[in-house]
């Protein structure tokens, strides 16, 4: 809960008009560019074996490791309709977020400078506390 107000609801609806499967990169920097891109031009991956791959981004080679959502969930990307929530999370007040799926997906690529991506990885390793929610849940 976001509010201070304990009677407050913070709540998120998500809109479901997706393209599915969706070819999702992680990459380790930061691209100040929001929107489509032609990565199917600049960015050739090169297949390493079945789940690792190897490329270059501007100038360095980097290593990637795909790996598969959980059984049971889908990924998706979400853009705000609501507008900014930061004043909510700077007042301490309660916040509806309103998202729209703009694309799914079943597995995602996390890249890395010089090495493979670990399994400990924050990336990779999150998808492994869906794991927890599981057996939190679990009646």
């Amino acid at each position: 809960m976001l509010a201070s107000d304990p009677t407050a609801h913070d709540s998120i609806n998500l809109n479901c008009s997706t393209r599915a499967n969706a070819d999702l990169h992680l990459l380790p920097c930061s691209v100040d560019h929001n929107g489509p891109a032609k990565t199917t031009t600049y960015f050739l991956p090169t297949k390493q074996s079945a789940t690792t791959f190897e490329a270059a981004f501007r100038g360095r080679q980097i290593h990637g490791r795909t790996v598969d959502v959980p059984p049971g969930y889908t990924g998706h990307v979400v853009e705000s309709t609501s507008g900014s929530t930061h004043d909510a999370f700077e007042n301490n007040t309660s916040v509806r977020l309103e998202l729209l799926s703009v694309e799914q997906f079943t597995s995602i690529t996390v890249w890395e400078h010089d090495q493979l991506p670990r399994p400990d990885d924050e990336a990779i390793s999150a998808l492994a506390w869906t794991k927890v929610a599981q057996s939190i849940h679990c009646d």
